[in-house]
């Protein structure tokens, strides 16, 4: 498979599903949380708490692993995405409004939990206040395809956003 073929393959498959299930570890204490997720290119955008728990491991230990898969009756059927990264809240203005754009596009629900309206401020300054937006971004991607053969996966390296380098089979 060539970088572009599985370039296009792990984007399709972000684009199919919404959930992904975060993996974080603080002082050697595992934790995982699903969350709702938007793609930014390779980098996936969610909104939690920032008193969740894993909101405040990853405060603590920005490293991470994410999967992204569905649900499958057997074993040859099975295909997802296993993820190395590092998840980091967004803090500056410009990349909140971008990726809470991408989110809203992708989740229109999300416009009635921030709302629309200036009338809605303090109320939605309130809720705002309460959540945290965050993005996982990836630095392994593997592409896992059981349809190919039982433990099949393509490994995709990604620096600064870009796919780099061949995909391997790993």
């Amino acid at each position: 498979m060539t970088r572009e073929e599985l370039e296009r393959t792990v984007i399709l498959f972000m684009d199919s599903f919404t959930t992904m299930t975060l993996a974080c570890c603080s002082n050697d204490e595992p934790w995982v949380a699903a969350v709702y997720y938007a793609r930014q290119g390779f980098d996936l955008i969610f909104f939690s708490s920032s008193k969740s728990r894993h909101s405040m491991f990853f405060s603590q230990n920005p490293r991470a692993a994410a999967s992204i898969h569905g649900d499958y009756k057997g074993w040859k059927e099975i295909k997802g995405l296993q993820m190395e990264g590092k998840v980091e809240a967004l803090t500056t203005v410009m990349a909140q409004a971008k990726a809470t754009a991408t989110y809203v596009k992708r989740y229109p629900f999300v416009r009635d939990f921030i709302g629309n309206s200036v009338v809605f401020s303090r109320k939605i300054a309130e809720k705002m206040t309460r959540v945290a937006l965050y993005v996982f971004r990836p630095t392994i991607i593997r592409y896992l395809d059981n349809s190919a053969g039982f433990g099949i996966r393509w490994k995709l390296e990604i620096q600064d956003g870009r796919a780099i380098g061949a995909p391997v089979l790993a």
